[in-house]
């Protein structure tokens, strides 16, 4: 005889198996702002790092703090790990941003006060550049998507059995999640990366500079929820999960 096993049940059973990983990055350089954010910041530019989502999403902010044109050369810039590179380069040059701008009119005669004024917009669009290379008009921001952190290599941070297992609760002690954590430092995270990016500042300038930022996963919860099931979970920049199959 011979028996049929029902579908519904094949895929429960093939799901069991997936698990997830809610991990939290950390730098030995850099300072987070109020949305958990990485921050670089010198005389010419300000860097925002954000990693939230599925992957580990690489996301930058680029701000040009001078009164000069900057440009970023992605083809000189790259996503580091492990001595390999993954480079950030994209041949389609779309970009948008912001800017701000503040101003004070004196007024005409003494009895006359001034008066500040503020501007701000938004702006998108193509510009003609040399291939691989992104344009910020001086005391502005453009923003690009990088990478994902899992395609620089594995991502699954070991958890071992015996590593106490942790349950979540709410109100009325109703169970919620049950997970394993580990912390790392620098030296033992299992994920350790360094964002390069390279720029020239001015039309006419041919001088490059680069800044190197380095990132660790410091904590990882390893659990079946889901992130909408897992209340530890919260979208921040400093946050991401991933999606496994754990081997029976």
């Amino acid at each position: 005889m011979r028996y049929i096993i029902p579908l519904v049940f094949l895929v429960a059973g093939l799901s069991s198996c997936s698990r997830y990983q809610y991990m939290t990055l950390n730098s030995p350089q850099l300072s987070k702002n109020d949305e958990h954010q990485f921050v670089f910041e010198n005389d010419t530019i300000r860097l925002t790092y954000d990693f939230n989502g599925s992957d580990g999403p690489i996301s930058v902010n680029v701000y040009n703090k001078t009164n000069q044109p900057l440009y970023v050369n992605w083809k000189k810039s790259a996503l580091i790990r492990n001595e390999h590179a993954l480079s950030y380069y994209d041949k389609n040059a779309y970009f948008q941003g912001s800017s701000d701008g503040y101003a004070y009119r004196f007024g005409n005669s003494r009895s006359s006060l001034g008066s500040f004024t503020s501007t701000a917009s938004e702006f998108s669009g193509t510009v003609a550049l040399p291939e691989g290379m992104a344009f910020v008009p001086p005391g502005s921001s453009i923003s690009k998507g990088l990478a994902l952190l899992s395609q620089s290599g594995p991502m699954v941070a070991e958890i071992p059995d015996s590593v106490a297992e942790q349950q979540l609760t709410v109100d009325y002690n109703l169970l919620v999640a049950k997970y394993r954590k580990e912390t790392f430092d620098a030296s033992t995270s299992p994920v350790r990366f360094k964002s390069y990016l390279t720029f020239v500042l001015g039309s006419n300038n041919t001088l490059e500079f680069s800044e190197t930022n380095e990132f660790f996963v410091e904590e990882a919860l390893d659990t079946r929820n889901m992130p909408e099931d897992f209340p530890l979970y919260q979208p921040r920049g400093d946050k991401f999960f991933i999606k496994y199959q754990r081997q029976q």
